[in-house]
């Protein structure tokens, strides 16, 4: 399972924010374009996305980062009622490029979501407790691995190194204990920046995870020639009894 995305093609450039529901028209035709058919009769309204085979896609209040942030909320299943099960995730277009932010998360946490409706591992894979790519003890749905910078040579050699990292399994014993969801709990890594100024994160439903950051840092990956960042989604469930 090399899990490795392509990154998405250039798309018309965009300067000003677009309104919550105007970007998810784009997470829209990003989806649509990734998995063809899946959005068909959803609908755009307020500040979702809505499937009529009951998934969802939202925009929350940002809580963090610039103008172009973009705080996304995924409802697998909008029927689980009163607590519906959801994960979140963030994008920023950094180059101002908005269409590829929305294709960034739909390689990633938006693949996650296709893969848990229909878990055939033609969107994301899948490791189990033992997998040597997983987390242990857990189910994990694991994305491809979305570069996005200035160069396409760095841009793959850091694909290669976030993939040969093995960060998720590495580094599992620091973020399990905070992993709260009976159903799915979102994970992003992400490590991007300019030489000298590189950023790790680990994000655990939503929130920075410090520990797990910094354990992450620890692991050395290499600094690119000019701006990179790479990212990878993972959702992470209890197994079943």
């Amino acid at each position: 399972m090399s899990w490795i995305r392509r990154r998405a093609r250039k798309a018309q450039q965009s300067e000003e924010r677009l309104s919550d529901l105007e970007f998810l028209a784009l997470v829209k035709a990003s989806l649509e374009e990734y998995a063809p058919g899946v959005t068909r009769g959803a609908e755009l309204k307020g500040n979702s996305l809505s499937s009529p085979n009951g998934w969802a896609v939202g925009v929350a209040p940002p809580h963090h980062g610039g103008g172009r942030h973009y705080d996304l909320v995924a409802l697998p299943d909008v029927s689980l009622q009163p607590d519906v099960p959801c994960f979140t995730d963030c994008v920023v277009a950094m180059s101002g490029d908005l269409r590829k932010a929305a294709d960034v998360w739909v390689q990633t946490a938006g693949a996650c979501m296709l893969e848990l409706l229909d878990p055939r591992s033609r969107f994301a894979g899948h490791a189990g407790p033992d997998h040597e790519r997983g987390v242990p003890g857990r189910h994990s749905i694991i994305s491809g691995t979305v570069a996005f910078g200035l160069d396409g040579a760095e841009n793959r050699r850091l694909q290669t190194a976030l993939l040969d990292a093995n960060v998720l399994h590495r580094i599992a014993d620091t973020f399990t204990a905070d992993l709260e969801s009976p159903y799915f709990n979102g994970v992003k890594v992400f490590y991007g920046g300019r030489p000298g100024a590189m950023q790790t994160e680990i994000r655990v439903n939503g929130e920075r995870h410090e520990t797990a950051s910094a354990a992450m840092a620890a692991l050395n990956l290499p600094e690119p020639k000019v701006f990179t960042a790479v990212r990878h989604y993972a959702l992470v469930s209890p197994l079943e009894t």
